[in-house]
């Protein structure tokens, strides 16, 4: 379990009024929190030891449009105006929220999960052949996922300052 460094994400405000460190929130992709959100048989996330630290949990995407029962896709295959259109929804009441928190002074770190189709920041997966296949063929490429892509859309419309990579770094 990689631990945060507690100078970083500490939840005792250091107010920059006081000559202190800003506020930090950690914005975490779902399955970082709750591992029995992604697809059955695929190995968990490393997960983040966020003790310490101020935590926005996303929903996870996937889980919410496909259901538990859904398969392994990758980023080709979500790459639709539908599934985009829902992660901007589902995302505008957070997206709201770290406005209003960097408005007031808070530092954002997003954390994106890595090789993920919906989460990733850094590095995607992507192919997929389409029609009834015996294995799920697929490979991993740099690059955001769909969630994380609309996430960084939306925040930068709104001129909200982030940081933003993917965990386990």
């Amino acid at each position: 379990m990689k631990k945060l460094e507690k100078s970083k994400y500490s939840q005792v405000p250091e107010n920059p009024d006081t000559g202190g460190d800003i506020e930090e929130v950690l914005v975490l992709g779902h399955c970082l929190l709750n591992p029995l959100a992604r697809v059955k048989g695929v190995k968990p996330a490393q997960p983040v030891d966020t003790r310490g630290a101020n935590v926005i949990q996303l929903p996870c995407p996937e889980a919410t449009f496909f259901g538990m029962k859904r398969r392994e896709i990758t980023k080709d295959q979500l790459d639709h105006p539908a599934y985009r259109r829902f992660c901007r929804e589902i995302f505008t009441h957070f997206a709201d929220l770290l406005e209003d928190l960097t408005a007031n002074g808070v530092k954002i770190k997003i954390l994106g999960v890595p090789k993920s189709p919906s989460c990733s920041v850094e590095i995607t997966s992507v192919g997929g052949e389409p029609g009834k296949v015996k294995e799920f063929h697929h490979r991993h490429e740099p690059g955001p996922g769909v969630f994380m892509e609309e996430i960084m859309k939306e925040l930068k419309k709104r001129n909200v300052r982030f940081d933003i990579e993917d965990a386990g770094k």
